[in-house]
C-alpha cells in the first residue's frame, strides 16, 4: 500500500474531496469624494455669506451692502454651484437692493433677536425632538466636530454652538480646507473633509434647515423680504447638498415638544442673545491654508466667530 491515495494527499484524507479554495472578496471599488476645486471655492463663499446675513446686522454687513460686494458675491459663487441656487441667491440680491440698514437691523431683531422675544429660533436644538439629555449629547457632537478641525468658539461669543450662523460657518471652513487640499492634490485629506461634511450635514444641519425656512418665510413681514429669501437660499443649498452627497437626514417633525430651557444644563451661553453675537463682525477665513489663484475677493480681511487652532486634525 502506498503511502498516498490516487486522489492525492496521505491515506487519512482517502474518500475525502478538498473543498475548492474560496476565491478573494473583490476589493470594493474606491469613489472619488464628489466636488471639484472651483465648486468647494464658492460653495464655502456661499456658507460664509449665509452666515454673515444671518447674523445681528454689524458695520462688516452694512460695508458689504453698500459698495455691493455681497450681492455681487452671492450671484457669482452660487451661479457656480447650481441653476436653483442661482435663482435663490439672485433673489435676496434684489431683496438687499436699496434696503435700507436701519430697517434690516429691525426686522433682524423682530426674527431672531431677545428684543423681540426670538419669533423665530437660529439654533438646532429647538427643532429636534427628545429629552433634554439626548439634545444635550447632540449639542456635543456639534462641538466635537468643531474641536476635530481645530476650532472652538470666540470667547466673545454669547451663543451656544447649534446657532445656525455657527454651523454654515463651520460648513464654509470645511469647504475652504477641502479647496485647499484640492490645491495640493491631498485625496486622502480631500476624502476626511467631505465625510466630515457629509457627517454633519445628514446629523445636524440637514435635518432642520426646511423648518427654519418655513419659519422665516412665515414671519419675516419686513418691507424687503430680505431674511425670507436668505432662508431660501440656505434651503436650496442644503438641497442641493443633500442630493449631490447622498444622505438620508433623519427630519424633524413639523412641530416638535420643544425642551424648556435649563441653566443647569446649558449655562448661561445661548440665551443672552439671539444672534451670533451683538458686536460680532461677519463669520470669516478660518485658515484652512493657502488657496491661490482661487480665493475669492470676499475672504479677504474678515473677522471670524471661531478660534482656528493650527494644531488641530483635519
Amino acid at each position: 500500500m502506498t503511502d498516498n491515495t490516487i486522489l492525492g494527499g496521505p491515506p487519512s484524507a482517502a474518500g475525502e474531496t478538498e473543498e475548492p479554495t474560496p476565491e478573494p472578496e473583490p476589493e470594493p471599488e474606491s469613489i472619488d469624494p464628489p466636488g471639484d476645486l472651483e465648486t468647494a471655492v464658492h460653495r464655502s463663499r456661499l456658507y460664509s455669506l449665509l452666515s454673515l446675513g444671518f447674523d445681528r446686522p454689524g458695520d462688516d454687513f452694512a460695508a458689504a451692502r453698500e459698495d455691493g460686494a455681497y450681492r455681487e458675491d452671492l450671484r457669482e459663487s452660487a451661479a457656480a454651484i447650481d441653476e436653483d441656487v442661482a435663482d435663490a441667491a439672485a433673489a435676496v440680491a434684489d431683496a438687499l437692493e436699496g434696503a435700507d440698514h436701519q430697517a434690516l437691523h429691525g426686522q433682524w431683531a423682530s426674527l431672531f433677536g431677545v428684543e423681540e422675544g426670538v419669533t423665530v429660533s437660529p439654533y438646532e436644538l429647538t427643532y429636534l425632538p427628545g429629552p433634554l439629555m439626548t439634545n444635550v449629547r447632540r449639542l456635543a457632537d456639534i462641538s466635537g466636530f468643531y474641536e476635530a478641525f481645530g476650532l472652538s468658539i470666540d470667547e466673545g461669543q454669547t451663543d451656544r454652538g447649534d446657532h445656525v450662523c455657527f454651523l454654515t460657518e463651520f460648513l464654509s471652513h470645511l469647504s475652504h480646507r477641502e479647496a485647499a487640499l484640492r490645491m495640493d492634490g491631498d485625496d486622502e485629506g480631500i476624502e476626511v473633509v467631505v465625510d466630515a461634511r457629509r457627517s454633519f450635514l445628514e446629523d445636524h444641519l440637514g435635518r432642520w434647515y426646511w423648518r427654519f425656512a418655513d419659519e422665516v418665510g412665515d414671519h419675516d413681514d419686513g418691507d424687503s423680504g430680505f431674511y425670507a429669501a436668505l432662508a431660501e437660499l440656505l434651503a436650496a443649498l442644503v438641497e442641493l447638498e443633500v442630493d449631490r452627497l447622498d444622505l438620508d437626514p433623519d427630519w424633524v417633525p413639523d412641530d416638535p415638544e420643544v425642551t424648556e430651557w435649563n441653566e443647569d444644563v446649558f449655562g448661561d451661553t445661548g440665551r443672552g442673545c439671539g444672534g451670533c453675537g451683538v458686536d460680532a463682525g461677519g463669520p470669516g477665513d478660518l485658515e484652512p491654508g493657502p488657496v491661490p489663484d482661487v480665493d475669492p475677493a470676499a475672504d479677504a480681511d474678515r473677522g471670524s466667530d471661531f478660534d482656528p487652532d493650527v494644531g488641530g486634525d483635519g
